[in-house]
């Protein structure tokens, strides 16, 4: 339970952090004096004043806020202007970098984690025919489970056709008819196992069930830095692609709300190191990205007003900014009870296992098989 919730805070507080510096390294670049630079909410356990900034530490430490001098909107029927060091007193452009920079810190923390572990362990190969047909992960209720295949052995012989990688593999089971024949090495030992004809299943009649082991190849530098701002490109449209299609098909969204979350930190923090930095990134992408959704509370339905405001020299009035907050307060509230709702159905009552993995290699750009931001 320790480690779960150590692991909870080592994973949001550089999300966090992160996305609050982009706040204030943007008010700093236009002129906007921060009063309060938090991390965390609630009492205030530790605090240092410097220059016209209070850093602060308090006690509840998910979240951060950034508070920049003034309001957020210059009051209407205002006796005096806004000084020129407040939040108001910007020009569009300022105030909507400045409510932007958070989620895009968010993508750059991101894309440091995704470049440094595509640097110093590689990237996935994805040509098969330079996979090696070693067994990754075997699916329960296949015929791999039922010759006792293991992760590590690697397949070297179908029937009477050498195998030397991962598509000549998926070409001769695919081309199977009747009894299978295969030889493998397990700790460099030859072995061999009989993969009858009803062992196989009726609906998935060449699917042996596992996966391949993944390899990665070394890239240089600049190549990692170009993979670590695809991974962010992938996953966000990912993301938006499946939402989309969710919408498309008038279904119910997968959404992850915290508790989701925290059962993601809590199965990273007990697997390797890599995953468990792997998931930082991750989660660092789903924050940014979430935040630039156009929905008012959140930066991006801020973002959205000062667009506004560009293009026809003028705010929505006071009335309807208030009204915009509170149905994207309410939106939000609701979004938070669907999604927590979906992850006590998720992990308390998970529904039947879909078929198998079939033996296409897949390899994924961690060694944690994580399909998507919500899993």
């Amino acid at each position: 339970m320790l480690l779960s919730i150590l692991a909870v805070l080592v994973v949001l507080s550089p999300i966090v952090i992160v996305h609050e510096f982009g706040h204030f390294l943007a008010c700093r670049l236009t002129g906007i004096r921060v009063n309060e630079f938090s991390f965390g909410f609630g009492k205030i356990l530790w605090h240092k004043k410097s220059g016209d900034t209070d850093y602060q530490i308090r006690a509840i430490p998910f979240g951060g806020f950034v508070e920049p001098a003034g309001p957020m909107f210059h009051p209407e029927g205002a006796k005096e202007p806004p000084k020129p060091y407040e939040f108001a007193a910007k020009k569009w452009y300022a105030k909507f970098f400045m409510v932007i920079n958070g989620a895009l810190f968010n993508y750059l923390l991101a894309a440091v984690i995704f470049s440094a572990l595509a640097y110093f362990k590689g990237v996935p190969e994805m040509d098969p025919t330079r996979l090696s047909a070693t067994v990754g992960e075997v699916v329960e209720g296949y015929p791999a489970q039922k010759i006792n295949l293991q992760p590590g052995d690697q397949i070297i012989r179908v029937n009477d056709k050498d195998i030397t990688n991962w598509k000549e593999l998926t070409e001769a089971l695919s081309s199977r008819q009747g009894d299978l024949a295969l030889t493998y090495l397990r700790g460099g030992e030859k072995q061999t196992a009989l993969v009858k004809q009803s062992d196989f299943r009726a609906d998935k009649p060449t699917v042996l069930g596992l996966t391949v082991q993944p390899t990665y190849r070394v890239i240089s530098w600049w190549q990692a830095i170009g993979f670590g701002a695809y991974q962010c490109y992938y996953w966000t449209a990912l993301s938006l692609s499946s939402l989309a299609h969710s919408f498309k098909q008038k279904k119910a969204p997968e959404l992850a709300g915290p508790i989701g979350i925290v059962n993601v930190i809590h199965k990273a923090a007990h697997s390797s190191i890599v995953d468990f930095v792997f998931l930082i990134a991750l989660l660092s992408v789903a924050v940014g990205m979430f935040n630039l959704f156009p929905i008012p509370i959140l930066d991006g339905g801020y973002a959205l007003v000062y667009l506004w405001e560009g293009l026809t020299h003028k705010l929505p009035t006071e009335k309807t900014l208030n009204i915009a907050v509170n149905c994207g307060l309410y939106l939000l509230i609701l979004l938070v009870v669907y999604a927590s709702y979906s992850d006590i159905k998720r992990i308390f009552f998970p529904a039947k296992p879909a078929a198998a993995i079939e033996q296409t290699a897949t390899p994924q750009t961690s060694s944690t098989e994580v399909k998507h931001v919500q899993d």
